[in-house]
């Protein structure tokens, strides 16, 4: 029955934070000595949504039936966190929610902060951010991430309002909130996000909310291939999930010309002679959202040929060992990034989206031939027409060192 169903909008919504007890630990030990700035914590996986919705008392009988709960990520710290643990010693304390057989979530916590979890002394504006996951055989998975700031205080249990908490309240901890999908509807999931306020309700509604928002996108179904689009209201926008053109072909939900606006031609060309020749390339930006959205707009301009190495569009800190792979690779890390990886590996295309520049690391040996000039003529002055390109020149494009 379940085969005959259309695919639909929301694979998964992961809630990111800080956990409750941790920020009690902070509020507890604040005791006028504690810098705001200074704090980094360890963000961990707060709440998962995905259809089918079942209640916990359900799913509590489900698992009694079949012996063992399955497809669940346990909540618990490191120390005593085991892959083999039986349900028998799991602690009473520990909670366990449910998560999609097909969806991974043990890397999600650093990819939602990928410079770590901050508590800051001012409530920031909402950030977004774009992921993309590749199975061993291919199969990719899109998120789209919104990070806000809530008050640790509404994070804690128990507390009472006094000369203490008065500082705290001050004191504002990142939330990710993140929308998993089968299918690349970038924009439409973001716009989707922006409109349900999470910012705006309570810790307490959170959940409640998240539930009607995820089980709205869950009845979304995906249009099929062809010229039919579809659109559904979120009020006050009419969201729009344009159709892929051919079942082989992706849908195209984000705008194309951003590499436009951020390369020019030249460098452009340099950039996918690079991929086409299955160089080691490595984006950087410091707007984590521009790395997801250069990539996936390179790919899509190498159709109809496909990327078959490792592609991995964000990195977080902690996963900045990838880059020593020796094999080619396309991936992305913040611009904070770029002297410590320029210096400890070689052999790297070193592309900065912000600069629009194009470099090598350590090594001055890579030879990256050219596009064949008059296929190079032709799209700079296509360019040039489309984009009222000036005063550039069409001498063939070079790294920078």
């Amino acid at each position: 029955m379940t085969d005959c169903l259309p695919p639909t909008l929301l694979e998964a919504c992961v809630v990111v934070g800080a956990s409750s007890e941790k920020l009690q630990e902070i509020y507890q030990a604040g005791n006028g000595s504690v810098s705001s700035e200074s704090l980094l914590l360890e963000p961990e996986i707060l709440h998962v949504l995905a259809p089918p919705f079942h209640s916990r008392s359900a799913e509590n009988e489900t698992s009694k039936l079949h012996g063992k709960r399955h497809h669940s990520f346990l909540r618990k710290k490191k120390e005593h966190s085991s892959s083999d643990q039986s349900a028998s010693e799991r602690k009473e304390g520990s909670e366990d929610v449910g998560v999609p057989k097909n969806i991974d979530l043990m890397a999600l916590p650093q990819l939602c902060f990928p410079g770590g979890l901050l508590v800051t002394g001012e409530e920031k504006k909402e950030q977004f951010h774009f992921l993309v996951f590749t199975d061993v055989f291919g199969n990719k998975t899109h998120g789209v991430v919104m990070r806000y700031y809530r008050s640790i205080l509404e994070g804690t249990t128990g507390y009472q309002r006094g000369a203490g908490s008065l500082k705290f309240s001050k004191c504002f901890s990142a939330v990710g909130v993140c929308v998993i999908s089968k299918y690349p509807y970038f924009t439409a999931l973001k716009d989707c996000l922006l409109l349900f306020q999470l910012r705006s309700c309570r810790l307490s509604e959170m959940e409640e909310k998240l539930n009607e928002f995820a089980v709205k996108l869950s009845l979304v179904p995906i249009p099929p291939p062809g010229q039919l689009h579809l659109m559904f209201t979120l009020r006050p926008l009419t969201i729009v999930l344009p159709s892929r053109e051919d079942k082989s072909l992706p849908a195209i939900d984000l705008d194309l010309h951003l590499p436009f606006l951020c390369f020019r031609p030249q460098q452009l060309l340099l950039v996918l002679s690079c991929l086409l020749q299955e160089q080691r390339v490595v984006l950087f930006s410091a707007d984590l959202a521009r790395l997801t959205l250069i990539a996936e707009s390179l790919l899509i301009f190498l159709q109809p040929l496909t990327w078959q190495h490792p592609y991995v569009p964000v990195l977080a800190r902690g996963m900045l060992d990838f880059l020593m792979a020796p094999t080619a690779f396309l991936m992305g890390c913040h611009l904070s990034h770029y002297a410590e990886v320029a210096a400890e590996t070689d052999d790297l295309i070193l592309v900065n989206i912000d600069d629009g520049t194009v470099s090598t690391s350590l090594s001055d040996a890579i030879d990256i031939p050219e596009i064949p000039p008059a296929a190079a003529d032709y799209f700079i002055q296509r360019c040039k027409v489309c984009f009222r390109i000036s005063n550039q020149s069409s001498a063939t494009p070079s790294f920078t060192h």
